[in-house]
């Protein structure tokens, strides 16, 4: 079709399938190894490190690691990091607030970021809680009897335990820095609790502390969307959607996508809306690809507002009969270069007459970050999809 022959929408989700070539997956790979400065680069230099990287962070100016000492700083992306929901974040916070080190001291702060810790599966503040009812014995008697008691349920086989003790060894909380004893605990771990699938699948797919493995990485993941972890109902839906090991399978990806859509994760709801536009795995039905799409640009989703607004603000918009917030509507002129149809790499191209699609499916960020907490736009609005850019067409 020419492009001079109809007004008409382009919308291009850039095409990055499933890696990253800086941020919190290198990052982590960089601290594991101890090598600080790299890992300092990445987290920095990634715009969307987001609760993970404003974490690991804190904890090397905390620590001194690789980098003078700060704790100005290092306490002012902990509680970043902390108001974000990261329960490690949370967890560290609230023991310094416990014990009154560079913060004010504040048992009832403290007993409210342990809480919320414990909540998002963070075992050592489930025993640090259960020491503070029977009674403080200061902080180094406190943290002997938390490492010992995570491992004590690590070992007796209680999941959650065994994943906060991977963590433990990834940062050497109370224990070493072991990736052999991480690895054995997220494994372990992997066995019921799908988080810890997700991880490990993760490290497999990039090659993070283990030696890489995509044929793994689908299977753990399959495993880990099966139980119920929405995060990897979405990533099992890249991996179906690209091919990655398998041939590639549009129904099952959308079919993936409409299940962590449905659970509430808002890059799965951008993605379902546009595959749902598309007609790309599942039946085209415009109206309920706004509703999706809505209900994401409700959680405050950028990507998802720019798709709405271009489609009701342009001529070709589908219809729907479905009500679509106004907040997330936003009109935009920019107009675009034809040359920059011209895109490297694999994609798909769609004409629908009225518009046409080109969209790919976004990167893994901050795959690490919090997910039990639905309702923590904060962190939602810090996992990165893709982006897009606006191309029209012009009339003769």
């Amino acid at each position: 079709m020419n492009l001079l022959r109809h007004i008409s929408i382009l919308m291009i989700l850039l095409l990055i399938p499933l890696s990253v070539s800086a941020g919190i997956i290198e990052g982590r790979h960089a601290y594991r190894k101890g090598d600080f400065a790299a890992a300092r680069h990445e987290f920095e230099s990634d715009l969307h490190a987001g609760a993970t990287g404003n974490y690991f962070l804190a904890m090397m100016y905390l620590r001194g690691e690789g980098l003078a000492r700060d704790d100005v700083r290092g306490l002012g992306l902990l509680k970043i990091s902390a108001d974000q929901g990261y329960a490690a974040a949370r967890y560290h916070l609230g023991k310094l607030h416990l014990y009154g080190h560079g913060v004010k001291k504040n048992r009832s702060l403290a007993l409210s970021l342990l809480h919320s810790a414990a909540t998002d599966d963070d075992y050592r503040a489930v025993v640090l809680l259960k020491i503070i009812r029977n009674g403080s014995r200061g902080e180094r008697k406190d943290q002997e009897q938390v490492v010992a008691g995570v491992r004590q349920k690590a070992h007796a086989g209680k999941p959650v335990a065994q994943l906060t003790l991977a963590f433990m060894h990834l940062v050497g909380d109370g224990v070493a820095k072991d990736r052999n004893q991480e690895l054995r605990w997220y494994k372990a771990a992997s066995l019921k609790n799908a988080r810890a699938g997700f991880m490990l699948a993760l490290m497999y797919y990039f090659g993070d502390g283990v030696p890489q493995n995509p044929v793994e990485a689908v299977r753990i993941m399959r495993l880990a969307a099966e139980r119920g972890d929405y995060r990897a109902q979405y990533y099992l839906g890249t991996f179906y959607y690209h091919g990655v090991v398998a041939q590639m399978n549009r129904q099952s990806a959308a079919a993936w996508f409409k299940k962590s859509a449905e659970a509430g994760y808002a890059e799965a709801q951008l993605v379902y809306g546009m595959v749902l536009l598309s007609g790309d795995g599942v039946g085209q039905d415009r109206g309920l690809a706004i509703e999706w799409l809505g209900k994401a640009a409700r959680q405050d989703n950028s990507r998802a507002k720019e798709v709405i607004g271009e489609l009701l603000t342009y001529r070709g918009r589908p219809h729907s009969t479905t009500p679509v917030d106004p907040l997330a509507v936003r009109q935009s002129d920019a107009t675009q270069s034809d040359s920059q149809l011209r895109l490297e790499g694999k994609g798909l191209i769609l004409d629908q007459g009225e518009y046409g699609l080109k969209f790919s499916l976004p990167n893994i960020y901050d795959a690490y970050a919090p997910q039990s907490k639905l309702q923590s736009r904060t962190v939602l609005e810090k996992l990165q999809g893709a982006t897009f850019e606006i191309i029209f067409r012009t009339p003769d």
